[in-house]
């Protein structure tokens, strides 16, 4: 290999957020701001230590580079290795690098190189801050020099700039040479390079990284902990749910209990982790309940255990989800549907932080966060009786109603790019991709199943893809031609949607052979909820 061989495209991995050097990661700084630390650093520390810290920076860069020249390419000989930082340093936008000589003896260890730096960023950041000077201001780049190099023949190396564009010269040049060979020379070269001199400030360098260190790890257990939010929302461009995470943002700090409101399909369950991920109890387990899936007597043992010989069929002692969720959040999800004894049960819960199981006496404290969900009219319960206003009220502190995905269409193209790419993966379709034109059908259709709905027609399509590309034919009929969604004449305001959804739902059915079960998945909805909207149209 030749240092001239070096291309930066073939070396280094561009990616939003990512620059990689075949496993090492770069960064690219803005000169202005580099100019503006640097102006900082000599105020602070002085001159002679803030040079000192960059020199020593430049060092350690250099040597990092060795390392990866050393690694990553078998040289043509020593000189092709060495000459490399110099085209390292090019290629990074640093300086234009040139070696105007050099010459060593591999087996005495000794050397003499003499470069020219064209163009030096060092040497402009200065520039721009101070205006002409009178001392060499390119220090990094003597660092720099000086770590490759002795990193690459295994003995000190310094260089030092003997021209600088600060001064009035026309270019910046530097001699570099072994630590013997500087003779008298050497404490005044070797000075900038000495740790000893910078200790106080490596120190308290030391101790901010340390900081700081502290701060990104917590951070990172924060990104960890929020991974399957991050998954749940790759991008939210509306503002009413936008609106709706802030809040759950913000309450997620607290043990307050929360009510969340909406649409079968909406992302319920999913909010609610976000709180618990979020909050002071993430490393505590989250324990979800489908209250309408579970008979009255069933659900009050689930949610608070019982004694042997409480019922018929109870054989041994069981603790229920409450104090399964110890430390924790309990998900009580369509907490609507929840009979009225139970209620008054749940709201003893709230209010004394204690349950009492099936078949005791006794009652046991709990602490335990309540998260509840409902798609039901919860105020138009509490009229006709159905519900308690006063669990309402105590489960309501903090409550989220969220809009529907109709309500957020411009959150339904980075919804559908994201099941794309997790249905790649989960299907193993390479490079899975959607056809553009399919976009606008997805805008068009009302999704009366919400982001359910939504990502079972993406799954739909991916599974009937061909050659790694979604095209509008392969998503579901019923989202290409919506035949029937079209509200009558003469219809208007809020009725129009009432009478959209019930068109598109019995369509949904008919398409499918009036099979319940299979229209609820074509719908992303549960069965239990078509079951429930067929009943109140009259059509069972």
């Amino acid at each position: 290999m030749r240092a001239e061989d070096l291309k930066l495209e073939e070396m280094v991995e561009f990616d939003e957020g990512k620059i990689d050097l075949r496993g090492r990661r770069l960064v690219i700084h803005s000169v202005d701001a580099f100019a503006r630390f640097r102006e900082a650093l000599l105020e602070s520390v002085g001159l002679l230590r803030g040079r000192q810290i960059l020199t020593r920076y430049g060092y350690f860069w250099g040597e990092a580079d060795a390392a990866a020249m050393k690694r990553l390419y078998t040289w043509d000989s020593m000189a092709e290795l060495l000459s490399a930082g110099s085209r390292l340093h090019t290629l990074q936008g640093v300086v234009r690098d040139q070696v105007k000589s050099l010459r060593f003896d591999e087996k005495a260890k000794t050397l003499r190189c003499e470069l020219n730096w064209y163009e030096s960023a060092e040497a402009e950041e200065h520039l721009k801050t101070y205006g002409k000077d009178d001392h060499a201001v390119c220090w990094m780049l003597a660092g720099y020099s000086s770590g490759y190099f002795s990193a690459c023949l295994g003995t000190k190396v310094y260089f030092a700039e003997q021209k600088c564009r600060a001064k009035g010269d026309r270019i910046c040049s530097a001699l570099g040479m072994d630590e013997a060979a500087w003779k008298e020379e050497l404490p005044e070269v070797s000075q900038y390079f000495r740790v000893d001199d910078v200790a106080g400030e490596i120190a308290e360098l030391t101790r901010e990284l340390k900081r700081r260190d502290r701060e990104l790890a917590k951070q990172r257990r924060m990104l960890a902990s929020l991974e399957t939010e991050k998954r749940a929302f790759p991008e939210v461009r509306s503002k009413a749910f936008q609106m709706v995470l802030d809040v759950v943002d913000r309450a997620a700090t607290f043990d307050t209990t929360v009510l969340i409101l909406g649409e079968t399909g909406v992302g319920k369950e999913v909010l609610a982790r976000r709180l618990h991920q979020l909050s002071r109890r993430a490393k505590g387990p989250f324990v979800p309940v489908n209250c309408s899936a579970l008979p009255e007597t069933l659900l009050e043992s689930e949610l608070f255990g019982h004694a042997a010989g409480a019922f018929t069929g109870a054989t041994a002692n069981r603790v229920g989800l409450f104090e399964h969720a110890s430390s924790g959040t309990l998900f009580l999800d369509e907490i609507g549907d929840v009979p009225t004894a139970t209620q008054v049960k749940l709201l003893r819960v709230l209010e004394a932080r204690e349950i009492t199981r099936l078949g005791e006496s006794t009652p046991r404290s709990i602490d335990v966060r309540i998260v509840a969900a409902t798609n039901r009219n919860l105020e138009a319960a509490i009229e006709t009786g159905r519900f308690r206003d006063d669990l309402y009220y105590r489960l309501g502190v903090i409550r989220l109603e969220v809009p529907p995905l109709r309500e957020r269409t411009e959150d339904i193209p980075p919804l559908a790019r994201y099941f794309v790419s997790r249905f790649s993966a989960k299907l193993n379709i390479k490079g899975l991709k959607l056809d553009s034109s399919c976009i606008e059908l997805l805008l068009r259709y009302p999704w009366p199943g919400n982001i359910r709905e939504l990502e079972n027609a993406i799954e739909h399509a991916a599974v009937m893809s061909d050659a790694g590309l979604i095209r509008p034919a392969d998503l579901p009929l019923i989202v290409r031609n919506p035949a029937g969604i079209s509200p009558p004449s003469g219809v208007g305001g809020e009725a129009t949607l009432a009478d959209a959804e019930r068109q598109h739902i019995l369509g949904v059915l008919e398409a499918n052979g009036n099979n319940r079960t299979k229209a609820a998945a074509a719908l992303g909805i549960s069965p239990t909820t078509l079951w429930r909207k067929l009943k109140a149209w009259g059509v069972l």
